[in-house]
């Protein structure tokens, strides 16, 4: 298949402007359904809220499972980036997160108020970042911004492909950030949930 050339385009302001138009469209979903149905069955009650601070949680069964969650939606996304399809694949992605975040905020906002919104905060964060880092990653791959792909010192002599060097930052950005989402993130989240 031939590989899509996007000389031109403002990949930085698409990638976030793709995580904005997802965002509120998941925060007009969320007014959409009402508030009755966010109170009534939404995810962040204070009832199931407050069962998580004395949870147990096995921390490397739940690393398993991330890795298997995050890194198969993450490798077909990383092997779209070098065909026609990479456009609408990184999008989605981006898209479908950004719209679970809008989506969940407004419905800790009806369930918990600001509490919530704190909670919300605190489950995607610190991983978030390095999500965010991986999806820039193979966005430089996708965008082919060759004026931006500059090595770091002294790698240039180790990879003769810098695509091949952001690929890879890219996969172990995810998995890094996967692994906070299971041992640091429960922690962060119990610690705040038990001083409501």
């Amino acid at each position: 298949m031939p590989q899509l050339s996007f000389p031109k385009l403002p990949w930085k302001g698409f990638l976030a402007g793709c995580f904005f138009l997802f965002f509120f469209l998941g925060i007009l979903a969320a007014n959409w359904a009402g508030q009755e149905k966010l109170a009534q069955y939404g995810l962040l009650n204070s009832y199931y809220v407050g069962q998580l601070a004395y949870a147990k949680l096995d921390a490397g069964a739940y690393f398993l499972y991330l890795c298997r969650r995050r890194l198969r939606v993450f490798a077909l996304t990383a092997l779209s980036v070098y065909t026609r399809f990479g456009v609408p694949a990184l999008s989605g992605v981006i898209g479908w997160y950004a719209f679970s975040l809008g989506y969940l905020f407004v419905n800790a906002l009806v369930c918990m108020k600001f509490q919530g919104m704190v909670l919300v905060l605190l489950s995607v964060f610190p991983q978030i970042i390095l999500y965010a880092a991986s999806c820039f990653g193979l966005g430089r791959i996708l965008f082919r911004s060759s004026t931006e792909l500059a090595m770091p010192l002294g790698m240039a002599r180790i990879w003769r492909n810098p695509r091949i060097f952001l690929l890879l930052s890219s996969v172990i950005c995810m998995i890094a950030g996967i692994w906070l989402e299971a041992y640091v993130n429960p922690v962060l989240l119990k610690s705040y949930i038990r001083r409501m």
